[in-house]
């Protein structure tokens, strides 16, 4: 695991209140960790914050998955 899922499953796991281990890089952001519209802005902001990045609206709305967002962060690190 990249230290950059780590974040992203810990930060996950804040938020929705499921432990590290019940959230998988494969998992669907709405049917299988449960983020409604609201939940999504804040992980969003919390990524940004965590990895000084800028993420676009638009690509933000296509993420599906976990592993979707870590590799949207690995491309957009500086």
């Amino acid at each position: 695991m990249s230290e950059t899922e780590k974040i992203v499953r810990e930060e996950l796991s804040k938020i929705i209140g499921k432990d590290t281990d019940e959230i998988s890089i494969n998992d669907d952001l709405v049917d299988h960790v449960g983020l409604d519209s609201l939940s999504i802005l804040e992980i969003f902001g919390t990524i940004e914050e965590k990895f000084n990045v800028v993420l676009e609206p638009d690509k933000i709305s296509k993420m599906k998955t976990i592993e979707d967002i870590v590799t949207l962060i690995e491309k957009n690190k500086k």
